[in-house]
């Protein structure tokens, strides 16, 4: 039976301000989920009122900002938006918690982070966000580089090496569309960058009253070692209902009377529910959530970005990124 556990986090920074909003998940939700509710942040949502500065007016009146700290490569900003980017590095604290500014994090160079959210406002303001706008992701980005969850892996289905570079950690439902949707593009990622991929489950109780007997259903396939099998079998499955489950586990060659057995076994709730508590106590509140080296990643072009980024981190090799329409055609093939 798997272990509860409790994330690790490493100490946050002292932020200028509260971060307001939770990172945007596109997936199945919690029927209370609060991030269900920020889905619509931005569009449907009232915020205050803050208006913007005239560009003409704004444009003469900025001075030129000072120079910005090493390793800032805003060459490709106009003069506004340079001065946005020195305002934010100057008014913001150091992401690794030490008391000064972030501007003086990246003039000392000892935050490794710091490189990677310059970078990350930088892009942001040539997409044309706001300073509020990216502040606010500026936060969430932190937030998310700054804790760090650490899962019960042992016996858990994997897919690739067992001693992981790049761990990457699943939490999933059976019963969940976008779950479904996903798996072939994970299974082409695993793949491509030879990560390990780790399966937890997190059927969403109150909302698909089948995808916790699917769980279970895989749990005891699990046991027979044919877990991904049972996996593809219950993703392509147009029913889940216990019947389907014995159909699967005749075709995939499982012992029927041990399969059966485990399927309604004490054992296979408690290894569920542990997946679960795990899942909620890391910050799960939707499926498909990723999580790479403990940190937490939505969205697959995301979780590449963040693949991509643990590689270089590690110094292995990283091949050329797979583009969203690949991505995107590996899900739709995968689907029934």
């Amino acid at each position: 039976m798997l272990s509860r556990f409790v994330p690790q986090r490493r100490s946050r920074p002292v932020l200028c301000l509260a971060l307001a909003l939770l990172a945007l998940i596109t997936g199945c939700k919690h029927a209370d989920s609060t991030r269900a509710a920020a889905e619509t942040a931005g569009q449907g949502r009232e915020v205050p009122y803050v208006a913007e500065p005239n560009a003409a007016t704004a444009t003469a009146a900025t001075p030129a900002p000072a120079t910005l700290p090493r390793g800032v490569d805003a060459k490709d900003l106009p003069e506004r938006d340079r001065q946005t980017l020195f305002d934010i590095l100057t008014e913001q604290f150091d992401p690794c918690g030490k008391p000064r500014t972030m501007a003086d994090s990246l003039q000392a160079g000892d935050c490794a982070i710091a490189p990677k959210l310059a970078a990350l406002i930088v892009r942001l303001l040539q997409e044309g966000q706001t300073k509020k706008e990216v502040i606010r992701s500026l936060l969430e980005e932190v937030e998310r580089l700054n804790t760090v969850a650490t899962f019960q892996l042992a016996g858990a289905p994997l897919l690739g090496p067992e001693q992981a570079v790049v761990p990457v950690v699943l939490f999933s439902d059976f019963e969940c569309p976008y779950c479904r949707k996903v798996a072939a593009p994970l299974e082409l990622l695993q793949k491509h960058y030879g990560i390990t991929l780790y399966f937890k489950s997190f059927p969403l109780r109150q909302n698909h009253v089948r995808a916790e007997p699917a769980a279970r259903a895989a749990w005891a396939a699990h046991r027979q070692g044919k877990f991904w099998q049972m996996h593809d079998a219950l993703f392509t499955a147009k029913r889940l209902e216990d019947a389907d489950f014995k159909r699967f586990a005749a075709k995939i060659g499982l012992d029927a009377k041990r399969f059966q057995a485990d399927f309604a076994g004490a054992e296979a709730a408690a290894a569920i529910d542990a997946d679960i508590a795990e899942g909620s106590a890391a910050g799960v509140q939707g499926t498909p959530t990723f999580f790479v080296n403990g940190r937490l990643t939505d969205g697959l072009d995301k979780l590449q970005e963040a693949i991509r980024e643990a590689l270089t981190d590690a110094g292995r090799p990283v091949p050329e990124a797979l583009s969203s329409d690949a991505l995107e055609a590996a899900g739709i093939q995968g689907a029934p």
